[in-house]
């Protein structure tokens, strides 16, 4: 059985870089991603260096039990305006079951622990469980950017989904209400 509590995000450390680089340049998370090029280790490097000196960007390793299971970012923070943009990855195949529960617990990590009114979201159209999972968590759909990236030489939607806080609370009930009638919590 599985368990909320299980699941953490841990900041970042040099050491994890080796790791987080092979995830990100598989070929199963890069073809989730906007940006599918590989990454060198000299961007990865620079990524992780601006990321300790930005306010406005958090990057987390996600642990489920003590197992390092993929990688949680928040980005461009708006403290003014009170939202930001995210996304997470779980690289390990075993686990990606846990993608609802991943995205639910970092949506809670973030209303609470940065005080945002709104995060918003971007998600290739290709990418249905993703969309799936963010649409039964409350996301709505806010525009798409039609024919916006290229992915295998044809031009993909990209969907902009956001969520309110003032709406997490239903949704969030609804989950932990359906979890604890299948006995999963």
């Amino acid at each position: 059985m599985f368990s909320l509590k299980e699941i953490k995000f841990k900041k970042i450390l040099y050491k994890d870089l080796k790791e987080i680089l092979k995830w990100r340049n598989s070929n199963f998370i890069r073809s989730k991603m906007l940006n599918q090029k590989k990454i060198t280790h000299k961007m990865h490097l620079g990524w992780y260096k601006d990321s300790l000196k930005d306010k406005t960007n958090k990057n987390y390793l996600i642990y489920y039990k003590r197992e390092k299971i993929g990688v949680a970012s928040i980005k461009r923070i708006d403290f003014i305006n009170q939202n930001c943009t995210w996304g997470y990855y779980i690289a390990l195949p075993s686990f990606r079951y846990l993608a609802l529960l991943v995205e639910y617990k970092f949506i809670d990590f973030i209303f609470k622990k940065f005080k945002i009114r709104k995060i918003w979201g971007e998600a290739l159209k290709s990418n249905k469980k993703i969309l799936k999972i963010h649409k039964y968590l409350g996301f709505d759909i806010e525009g798409i950017y039609k024919n916006h990236i290229k992915v295998n030489n044809k031009f993909e939607d990209v969907i902009l989904v956001s969520m309110f806080k003032k709406n997490w609370k239903k949704y969030s009930n609804k989950l932990i209400l359906r979890l604890k009638k299948l006995n999963l919590l």
